[in-house]
C-alpha cells in the first residue's frame, strides 16, 4: 500500500469534519498560528531554547550541524508543545490521526561552501509526511533561516518523490538534491525562493518533499526543534512517546510500509 492509499483510510475513519484532501498537496508549506495557541506553547519553546543551548553550548560544535542525541532530557516540554501542535495539524491541515515518530533538535553552522542539508533538496519521501520547524532563538537572514521554493502563487513546490509506499520505494536521483539546471527551469517557470525568518516559537509546518534548504550562519547561531508527523488509524495514547518517537538516536528512514504505525514499533 502506498501513503497516498493509507492517508485517504486513515481520513475515513477520522471523527470529525475535515479540510479538503488537497490541503497538505497544493500547500505544503504553511505558517502555524501559535498565536492562537495556549500560552504554554510559547513557555515550554523558551524553557526548550534555554535548555538546549546550554547543551549546546558545552558540546564540541560539528562542522555541518550538531545534533542533539538526547531529547528525552525534556520530555515536559516536548509534551506540551506536541500537545498544542499535532492537534492542529489533525484538525487543520490531514483531518485524519496524528502521531509522532521523529524529532530532531539541532544547531546549524557556519560553512565555506553549502553540503548536505544546505543544498536545495526534497527529503523523498512520501508526501503524507510532514515535518514541523519551531526556532528556538530569533531567527534573521543572517543566521541560517529555512528557506523553500515558491511557485509564481507564492505557495511552497513539491517535488515528486520515488518513494511513495511498498507499491514504489526506489532511490532518488542525484541523491535528492536537485541540479543547477532543475533550480534554472524552475527561476525560468516565476518560481523563486522565500526566507523564513522570525522569532522564538516561530513555527512552520512543510511535506517533506517541499523543495527546500538550511542556510549557512553568517553570524549568531540557530537552534531548532523539528517534528515529524505521519498519519495513523488508530489514535495514539499520546502524541510523542519513548516507544515510539525517536530522534538522531535511531536513522530517520521512513517505513515503506505506511501501516506500520505506532503501535507496531518496538
Amino acid at each position: 500500500m502506498n501513503y497516498s492509499d493509507y492517508y485517504l483510510l486513515c481520513r475515513d475513519v477520522w471523527p470529525h469534519p475535515a479540510p479538503p484532501v488537497e490541503t497538505i498537496y497544493e500547500d505544503p508549506v504553511v505558517r502555524i498560528p501559535i498565536e492562537s495557541f495556549d500560552k504554554s506553547y510559547i513557555e515550554n519553546v523558551l524553557s526548550l531554547s534555554a535548555g538546549v543551548k546550554k547543551d549546546f553550548d558545552l558540546m564540541p560544535a560539528d562542522p555541518v550541524m550538531t545534533k542533539h542525541i538526547n531529547l528525552w532530557k525534556y520530555a515536559d516540554e516536548i509534551h506540551t508543545i506536541c500537545d498544542a501542535l499535532v492537534p492542529y495539524l489533525e484538525e487543520k491541515r490531514f483531518g485524519c490521526h496524528l502521531y509522532v515518530d521523529k524529532i530532531y533538535i539541532y544547531r546549524t553552522a557556519k560553512l565555506e561552501a553549502p553540503k548536505s542539508s544546505y543544498l536545495w533538496h526534497y527529503d523523498n519521501n512520501p508526501a503524507e509526511i510532514v515535518k514541523n520547524i519551531i526556532y528556538l532563538t530569533d531567527v534573521t537572514e543572517l543566521n541560517s533561516p529555512f528557506e523553500y521554493m515558491t511557485n509564481p502563487h507564492g505557495r511552497g513546490i513539491i517535488f515528486p518523490p520515488s518513494r511513495r509506499g511498498t507499491k514504489m520505494w526506489l532511490a532518488a536521483p542525484n541523491g535528492s538534491r536537485l541540479t543547477e539546471g532543475q533550480l534554472q527551469e524552475l527561476v525560468q517557470q516565476g518560481c523563486a525562493p522565500q526566507k523564513v525568518t522570525g522569532k522564538i516559537g516561530e513555527t512552520y509546518s512543510f511535506s517533506n518533499d517541499a523543495i527546500h534548504r538550511a542556510n549557512s550562519i553568517v553570524e549568531g547561531y540557530r537552534d531548532v526543534i523539528n517534528i515529524r508527523v505521519k498519519p495513523t488509524l488508530e489514535k495514539a495514547p499520546s502524541y510523542a512517546s519513548r516507544a515510539y518517537t525517536t530522534g538522531f538516536d535511531v536513522p530517520g528512514s521512513v517505513n515503506p510500509n505506511p501501516e506500520v504505525a505506532w503501535r507496531a514499533i518496538k
